[in-house]
């Protein structure tokens, strides 16, 4: 018998309800997942805040430059750097919220 990530789902899939579970149904799940543990996300809680704190300091950055550029009278490149910011401070908020959302969010799932 192989095992993959996705052991654990298709024995849920399969036993239904965990509520309804019996204890021999726990026992097999719980070994289940000693032996085909789930995949951790690729980055932790922490580095995701760094990461989050990153998209923060870009947008920071590419807005005071949209700014400047409305200054100088150039709307258009403002317009485009403005964007810029706004994506930017999009990815952070959901690089706050972990890796397997901010993955949904940049796949646009």
């Amino acid at each position: 018998m192989t095992f993959d990530n996705d052991t654990l789902a298709r024995f849920r899939d399969q036993h239904g309800d965990p509520t309804q579970w019996c204890a021999a149904e726990y026992d097999s799940y719980t070994v289940l997942g000693e032996m085909a543990p789930p995949v951790p996300p690729l980055y932790s809680y922490a580095e995701m805040q760094a990461i989050a704190a990153d998209y923060e300091q870009s947008s920071a950055c590419q807005q005071a430059v949209a700014d400047r550029l409305t200054a100088e009278g150039h709307p258009v490149a403002a317009g485009i750097w403005g964007r810029g910011a706004q994506a930017s401070r999009e990815y952070a908020a959901a690089a706050r919220f972990g890796h397997p959302y901010y993955e949904a969010f940049v796949n646009g799932w």
